[in-house]
């Protein structure tokens, strides 16, 4: 899996697998949206590996304006705890297993 996947595509992915060669897969993925819950599920959920998480946030930083990309704009840019900010973001996501790593989610 990548550092970031949509349930939409585990949905697709579900079409395609065969019902008697790819049990476990299908357990699996079934599993998965259980948990999450499907109509959830149908509606994307984004899921963000754990070892992409710190990286995930600081681009989500930059992404929704808190902080310009150039350092010549905002040197500070080098000099923020993108783990504790991490942290933080992480209070408002659920964690789950899934496909052998750990991911952060949110509905």
């Amino acid at each position: 899996m990548s550092d970031i996947f949509d349930s939409r595509d585990l949905l697709d992915e579900l079409k395609t697998l065969d019902k008697e060669d790819d049990l476990d897969r299908i357990a699996e993925i079934e599993e998965l949206i259980e948990e999450v819950e499907r109509d959830n599920f149908e509606m994307g959920v984004t899921f963000i590996r754990e070892n992409y998480w710190v990286e995930y946030c600081e681009d989500m930083a930059y992404d929704y304006g808190y902080l310009d990309r150039s350092p010549d704009y905002n040197p500070l840019n080098n000099y923020i705890d993108w783990q504790g900010w991490a942290d933080a973001v992480a209070m408002d996501y659920s964690q789950i297993d899934f496909d052998g790593d750990t991911y952060y989610w949110r509905a």
